[in-house]
């Protein structure tokens, strides 16, 4: 919703706030849909597995 309401490039986006003034720092031109090369990228070198990547990206997703 917010990313169509202003229009970003992508789903990949940081809100910062400094007083009245809000700025909103987008990463990447996804499509809006699946998974962010960026993002999973991020997650793996925090440590998660491919499991968890996949389930935060893919919601009721199972994999065995």
């Amino acid at each position: 919703d917010i990313r169509t309401a202003f229009n970003l490039a992508s789903t990949l986006f940081e809100l910062s706030f400094s007083g009245d003034k809000i700025t909103i720092t987008t990463t990447g031109s996804g499509h809006g849909v699946g998974m962010s090369h960026y993002g999973a990228n991020g997650m793996a070198k925090k440590g998660y597995d491919y499991k968890e990547i996949l389930a935060h990206y893919y919601y009721g997703v199972i994999v065995q």
